[in-house]
């Protein structure tokens, strides 16, 4: 959510397993189907995406369940070699993910206009293996969506928008100042997360990226990690929005995010670490497989990089197309928890969202990436606060029989957030996971 803008100045596998398909259409109606997919404008300009879709619903069909792995998948499209390391190199994951969203996209889109197929093609989480589904028995149509509110007028919102972000500039700053003038002794990252850190010199802090916010509203589509990093959407958003063609060489950020980092930066500063802060567009594959832990702040809306760590974790942020809003996920969930945690808006009462405060190995294993997400900007700045308070979340682990300073390689907060005014008021660590 981009409630407000600040100007960024640079500074520095899952194991899957194949599943018999649930075959209830003819291989006929499913070739006819994977035709109106291919041709729609959901898979249009990705070429990968259709060959990926293509190959698994063939191999589906044709019995080559043996081949819907991902290491053979990563080989057979993607070029890879044989003795290539699935752990490292997530480019199968990030490609059935972003097929996954085209084709509930692409259901959600045709159920709105009335369109109906006699066969619909599942790709489930976690899995490979598509399925075929009669719509009317095992995969009901969505519901219409709700009717939008006019966008804000264009002609305003650019210099307004600029205007925002002068002042968010000179408040940040002020609060960066403050921050790193505290004379506060040296704090020891001794407390979960913090603790997984280790001892670095450095570590980056990757902003959300404000300008690709801005593409997702006006254009509507999903995108691959590897179009992200290509940069060519820019120039789909200078088509789009005109008058944002003297703004998308320079690279946003929400206040939420700058100010998250800033804090973050004051702590790690204090632990003795460099952080270099910098957009989330700055990042490449290969940092995910350095020694410097790596802190990501936003969901994969905001910040695409989180795709490559969403098959690891427990709690994921993902996006509702139903109800076009942000979404917690329990993949696992236990008693007492649900398997979705859908947020309020405020209506009178405070509303309420959700959070993530995640922390695991990164592609090589070599250092942490620690996520810190919300379903809105008011969820995501709550538990950036949480994070850098070391005495509250210390005391938020002691009361779920956390010990603060113990050993493990994952470690997963799931925080329930009250807001209200566009600000967090209350929130409370409602679920976790500790992986040794």
């Amino acid at each position: 959510m981009l409630r407000k803008s600040t100007r960024l100045v640079e500074t520095s596998g899952p194991r899957v397993t194949a599943s018999v398909p649930a075959l209830t259409a003819s291989g006929t109606a499913v070739r006819e189907e994977l035709r109106r997919i291919l041709e729609s404008p959901e898979f249009a300009g990705t070429e990968r995406g259709r060959t990926l879709l293509t190959y698994l619903v063939d191999n589906a069909l044709h019995g080559g369940l043996d081949r819907l792995k991902e290491r053979t998948i990563g080989m057979e499209i993607f070029g890879r070699d044989a003795a290539y390391d699935t752990g490292q190199d997530a480019i199968v994951r990030v490609s059935v993910n972003s097929v996954r969203k085209r084709l509930a996209a692409y259901y959600v889109r045709t159920g709105s206009t009335g369109q109906s197929s006699a066969v619909r093609i599942h790709l489930a989480p976690g899995s490979y293996t598509p399925e075929f589904l009669a719509p009317t028995a095992d995969a009901p149509e969505p519901q219409a969506l709700p009717v939008e509110t006019a966008p804000p007028s264009r002609k305003w919102f650019y210099p307004g928008m600029v205007a925002a972000l002068a002042i968010a500039c000179v408040a940040l700053g002020v609060q960066n100042w403050h921050l790193r003038s505290r004379p506060d002794g040296p704090l020891p990252l001794l407390v979960l997360p913090w603790s997984l850190f280790g001892h670095p010199t450095e570590a980056r802090i990757a902003l959300t990226d404000g300008n690709f916010t801005i593409h997702k509203i006006y254009t509507r589509r999903e995108m691959t990690l590897s179009e992200y990093t290509s940069e060519q959407w820019l120039w789909e958003l200078k088509d789009q929005v005109p008058q944002a063609i003297h703004v998308t060489g320079t690279r946003f950020t929400s206040v939420v995010s700058a100010v998250t980092a800033a804090r973050i930066g004051s702590l790690l500063e204090r632990a003795g670490c460099s952080p270099l802060v910098g957009s989330a567009r700055s990042l490449q594959l290969r940092d995910f497989k350095q020694d410097r832990p790596i802190v990501l702040l936003g969901s994969a809306p905001s910040n695409p990089w989180v795709e490559l760590f969403d098959e690891r974790l427990n709690f994921v942020i993902d996006y509702d197309i139903q109800k076009r809003a942000q979404r917690c996920r329990n993949r696992a969930p236990k008693a007492g928890e649900e398997p979705f945690y859908a947020p309020l808006p405020a209506s009178g009462a405070p509303g309420v969202a959700y959070a993530i405060l995640s922390a695991l190995p990164n592609l090589a294993g070599k250092a942490p990436v620690l996520i810190i997400a919300g379903t809105n900007a008011e969820a995501t700045e709550a538990a950036g606060e949480l994070a850098t308070d070391i005495p509250r979340l210390t005391r938020e682990l002691q009361k779920r029989g956390i010990d603060p300073a113990s050993k493990v390689n994952q470690f997963e907060l799931l925080i329930r957030v009250q807001h209200l005014n566009q600000a967090p008021s209350r929130s409370e660590v409602i679920a976790h996971r500790l992986t040794p």
